[in-house]
């Protein structure tokens, strides 16, 4: 019930566009035991009803503004493959902040989960009218006295036939067994016989269903903690330690110190989609990802630059278990124990430099092309203006004719020699 929960409780927040919460169903909707769930960005995209690039921004939002926390995962050979995502919330104190998200005001005003309700009677049927007949019987002449007088008695009354009328069945509700009605109907009949056997029966069914799912029920205790594991609890920053003394560490980290030291198996034997690491080697990686990225200054209140950490603890979770190499000895961008670059980060990071410089380079040829148009549309307005002054002085001053269209042409190749276009222009 862990998709139906999740689902139920991203109905409720506010946010910021009904992208975002499209965006966030199509993953609550799949969530498991773990409200976690891995779809792919093409679905989720088609579910929103947005483009893929969208999708990948709304996600990055979701998962900035605390409402999500994702995981990579790896294929046998080494490739990527879809992320897995994790939704926050009541579940899990919403990532281990305790600060529940914004709800709709409706929710905000007044909650009515648990409400008590109660019914009321069963509303009565409507009573007949006085003197007319209901459901006569076809076999007796309506002339006759007293004929087709007695009521339905799905009414309430019994069928009480006029004197001298035999009862038809027909009138008193008897029916012949046929396929449907022949078994006994256990809301009818007295207490006894069928129905003591018909509810003897619905006991031990229900008695032998309990039974079933007693057996079905696993209790399971805490997580066992690897060793090392209060060594990197106590490294965490500040900003996501337990606020009172005494206090529990959030779920969410517990979670991602313990999948950081033992690492997630992978597919094949030997393999792991994310590597374990050792307790310095953690403790160093946080130092790196957090304290070397400015965190406690983006993960401030007050602050106002880009990339702000809107939930420090969904964030400190990412940065113990993110792992973009496939390389599992490589430890951002350093093999572990020879200090030696990666060469598949070192590829990856010259593909995005190439895809950077091609993406810068593309953007300053459309600046320059939409500068040069813009001088170009500047340059054609200033020339029409001047031909315009020119013709209305030569004009007032009695030329005409070809005599002024020659002036006027003189005069403006003159002016084009003196200001030439910019598209005519050469540039670098």
């Amino acid at each position: 019930m862990s998709g139906v929960d999740a689902a139920a409780y991203v109905m409720r927040l506010h946010l910021p566009t009904p992208a975002h919460k499209l965006v966030l169903l199509a993953i609550a909707t799949r969530c498991d035991q773990n409200y976690s769930a891995f779809p792919g960005r093409a679905l989720i995209a088609g579910e929103a009803l947005v483009s893929e690039e969208r999708a990948r921004t709304l996600l990055r939002e979701l998962r900035r503004d605390g409402y999500l926390s994702a995981r990579q995962r790896y294929r046998s050979n080494g490739s990527k493959t879809t992320n897995r995502y994790f939704v926050h919330g009541p579940w899990d104190q919403w990532g281990g902040a305790d600060q529940p998200f914004t709800e709709i005001s409706h929710y905000q005003d007044h909650d009515d989960r648990y409400a008590a309700v109660h019914d009321g009677e069963f509303i009565p049927r409507p009573t007949p009218k006085a003197g007319v007949a209901h459901a006569p019987c076809p076999d007796q002449d309506s002339s006759a006295p007293g004929a087709g007088v007695a009521d339905n008695p799905s009414q309430g009354s019994p069928a009480t036939p006029s004197l001298g009328v035999t009862p038809d069945p027909s009138i008193t509700g008897h029916q012949e067994p046929t396929r449907r009605n022949h078994l006994p109907d256990v809301r009818r009949t007295s207490a006894g016989g069928n129905s003591a056997a018909f509810t003897t029966a619905g006991a031990a069914s229900r008695t032998a269903g309990a039974t079933r799912k007693a057996s079905k029920a696993i209790s399971t205790g805490p997580r066992k903690r690897p060793p090392g594991w209060d060594q990197v609890a106590a490294a965490l920053p500040r900003d996501v330690q337990p606020t009172r003394p005494g206090g529990r560490l959030a779920p969410t980290l517990v979670r991602a110190i313990c999948t950081a030291l033992t690492g997630v198996p992978g597919p094949e034997s030997g393999t792991y989609q994310i590597p374990p690491r050792t307790p310095e080697q953690l403790i160093a990686r946080i130092n790196r990802r957090w304290h070397h990225a400015r965190g406690p200054e983006r993960a401030a209140d007050d602050y106002t630059g880009p990339d702000p950490i809107r939930r420090p603890v969904g964030y400190v979770a990412d940065l113990l278990t993110a792992h973009e190499c496939p390389d599992p000895s490589c430890e951002d961008g350093l093999i572990l124990g020879t200090d030696r670059p990666c060469a598949a980060c070192r590829a990856r990071r010259a593909e995005q430099q190439q895809a950077e410089q091609a993406r810068t380079a593309v953007e300053d040829r459309l600046t320059r092309e939409a500068e040069l148009a813009c001088a170009h549309d500047e340059h054609q307005t200033a020339a029409a203006r001047e031909e315009q002054r020119v013709r209305e002085c030569l004009a007032a001053a009695g030329h005409w004719g070809e005599l002024l269209d020659h002036e006027v042409e003189t005069h403006m190749r003159r002016w084009r020699l003196g200001r030439p276009d910019p598209k005519d222009t050469p540039h670098a």
